[in-house]
């Protein structure tokens, strides 16, 4: 059985809004310490490893380790219901009462039994088929509930990269996404060059180039350190996708080495943790 309740659903949102980036379904992973996902999209370009805490919920309840998998758009589509205001509690199964497998008072040991067993495979059934429906409950002035139909998981667990990152630069967002749009403009990629005192972004495309610089110290620039200079070029199509999905983060952790992949941290205002990693463009 797995009860998560949360006062907002903001937190699942940007996790799943995250993970529509990628995938078009996800297989999540509960356990006592939380709800988390991690996959990569088909063609092996980018992995989102995301964790919802279970000090992110004001109840949470999970016996074991529960796999269970959703339709993406689907799921989001009906998070996209609950307001503001709106508390949420995301629940799988449904406990069985014991009252019901015993014979009626003053009936016959016998046939007491065997209306038990009857009972008995009515409860089992109706908790098999609440074990495969994902039950999403918003509560403000009034309850809405749904049940969504969980689809059979496919996916095997998918290890994180084993990657040292010799650069890590800890930037507000806004001016992150800001630097995204400006390169945007000309190209499909995104080149960083960082040297632990200069920040560089930029962009070559038919129409011309576009370069912007970060300094050491300047505003919108929390943290900045490099072990040599480090250069790589990334996909602003998978750029702009996550940073749009996940655009309540207040601070983003950018970490890379030179032609190697990339690691996205977004500092979020709620208690969850999402990680981005994406792969470089091969020069051909």
């Amino acid at each position: 059985m797995l009860i998560a309740r949360s006062r907002s659903a903001e937190e699942w949102k940007t996790v799943v809004s995250a993970i529509s980036t990628i995938v078009e379904e996800a297989t999540f992973e509960a356990t006592s310490e939380g709800i988390s996902f991690r996959g990569m999209d088909p063609s092996h370009v980018a992995l989102i490893d995301a964790q919802l805490l279970n000090s992110a919920f004001e109840q949470y309840l999970c016996d074991g380790s529960i796999r269970f998998a959703v339709r993406v758009d689907e799921f989001l589509k009906l998070l996209k219901r609950a307001g503001k205001d709106d508390s949420i509690e995301i629940s799988i199964g449904k406990a069985v009462g014991a009252g019901g497998v015993e014979g009626k008072e003053g009936e016959g040991r016998g046939e007491g039994i065997e209306e038990g067993e009857v009972a008995m495979e009515e409860a089992l059934a109706v908790t098999s088929a609440e074990e495969n429906m994902l039950t999403i409950k918003m509560m403000s002035k009034y309850i809405r509930q749904y049940k969504m139909r969980l689809i059979e998981s496919t996916s095997s667990s998918t290890p994180l990269p084993k990657i040292s990152f010799n650069t890590r630069v800890m930037m507000k967002m806004s001016s992150f996404v800001e630097a995204l749009k400006d390169v945007e403009i000309v190209s499909d990629y995104i080149t960083m060059r960082c040297d632990g005192n200069t920040l560089q972004f930029t962009g070559k495309g038919d129409s011309g180039d576009a370069i912007i610089i970060f300094k050491k110290g300047d505003e919108g620039i929390e943290e900045m350190d490099s072990k040599g200079e480090n250069s790589a070029t990334y996909s602003l199509e998978y750029l702009g996708g996550i940073v749009k999905a996940v655009d309540s983060a207040e601070s983003i952790v950018i970490e890379y080495s030179s032609r190697m992949p990339l690691r996205l941290e977004f500092k979020m205002p709620y208690m969850c943790k999402i990680y981005f990693y994406l792969a470089p463009r091969v020069e051909s």
